[in-house]
């Protein structure tokens, strides 16, 4: 058996390279013998481990302007690729946007549109994994055609999805985001000195975004915490996106330590006694760590994650309220080992229920 996956990876965003770990340990565990292509815009980016079985292959168009000869070898080794593989998965992950700064819907449909043509051209099984969708209502219609057809087999992740593709007449399975099976290895004594806690900041969407993350890296300062800067996302043809380069100046300000990549960026979360986390997956690697957070919220599918859960400790980032903020943070002070057992329950149910709903999913996959 193998497999082509098309993702959301090689553009050095921890969440989205999770997905593709936590897909291919679960393929790798059922299917014993499969042989795996990736299609990614950096291998570099990749979690993975090394595989004889796993081969890197790079997206179409990939720099197109800038190396207009590399692409046309990319288009050939994307249909070469396709037409050989016995089956072919996209997501998971928000990979049908339009809602980022920098980022063109149109173009982002039409290149999902030429690589689920050639799946269906070819023939092949085509299964869509816990996929993300957050577009606007008058951009449904433009995404009905990558879901047309047969032997096409669709999940999504959140209900927020499902309901986009229910608008349009298409039936999907609910598989909650992969990165919630993500089983850590958590140490069992850490040697602590000043308390650690986690930022997990996204720039564009927090109201007064400097000034309020100032403000909070000063009254956590103000109690004992050794705020850490945990990025996310290193994006390195979108500074907009790179978490990094959006809180340069205030590392520099506070003297703050800033995670430098993915690895070190999940590492880091062992030691943490809280996180405040805007991105999802900070949110999501803070359950499966049970690490008390406080989540900032700033759109849907944090919101969705949030009630998902039924927690009670956060904030909308449009109307953020420092003086709130503080108010609830010392009340998760005086709950931290209350709140550490009740993620921890929360999250070995849900990853019973990942796993049986992925299984089920995929049993009803008549041609794998």
């Amino acid at each position: 058996m193998h497999f082509s996956l098309f993702t959301a990876t090689g553009a050095y965003n921890l969440g989205d390279e999770l997905i593709l770990l936590q897909e291919y340990e679960y393929l790798k565990n059922r299917y014993k013998n499969a042989s795996f292509s990736f299609f990614t815009y950096d291998e570099k980016s990749s979690l993975l481990p090394e595989d004889p079985m796993i081969e890197y292959l790079s997206y179409f168009p990939n720099h197109l302007k800038t190396r207009p000869i590399h692409n046309i070898w990319y288009l050939l080794q994307t249909i070469l690729t396709i037409r050989s593989s016995d089956a072919i998965i996209v997501g998971g992950g928000g990979l049908l946007y339009d809602n980022e700064e920098g980022q063109s819907f149109e173009k982002i449909v039409r290149q999902w549109k030429l690589r689920v043509w050639l799946a269906k051209f070819f023939g092949k099984p085509l299964t869509y994994w816990s996929l993300g969708i957050h577009i606007k209502k008058e951009n449904e219609r433009k995404i009905r055609s990558l879901f047309s057809g047969e032997n096409i087999h669709i999940s999504v992740r959140d209900v927020e999805s499902k309901k986009t593709l229910e608008a349009l007449g298409i039936k999907s399975v609910l598989i909650r985001d992969p990165v919630l099976s993500y089983d850590p290895e958590i140490p069992k004594l850490l040697i602590k000195h000043r308390p650690k806690i986690g930022l997990s900041f996204r720039s564009g969407f927090l109201q007064d975004e400097l000034e309020n993350i100032e403000k909070i890296i000063t009254f956590l300062m103000a109690h004992g915490y050794e705020p850490i800067l945990i990025n996310h996302s290193f994006h390195r043809e979108n500074p907009i996106t790179n978490d990094d380069v959006f809180l340069e100046n205030i590392r520099e300000k506070y003297q703050l330590h800033s995670t430098q990549n993915l690895r070190e960026t999940l590492e880091t979360y062992k030691e943490l006694e809280f996180v405040i986390g805007m991105r999802l997956h900070s949110l999501i690697l803070s359950l499966v760590h049970a690490i008390p957070f406080f989540a900032i919220s700033y759109g849907k599918k944090t919101d969705e994650f949030i009630r998902s859960i039924n927690y009670e400790y956060s904030l909308a980032a449009r109307v953020f309220d420092i003086e709130v903020f503080k108010k609830q943070f010392m009340n998760l002070e005086k709950e931290k080992n209350e709140q550490k057992f009740a993620l921890s329950t929360k999250n070995d149910t849900i990853k019973r229920e990942i796993y049986i709903t992925t299984n089920n999913f995929f049993d009803g996959l008549e041609k794998f």
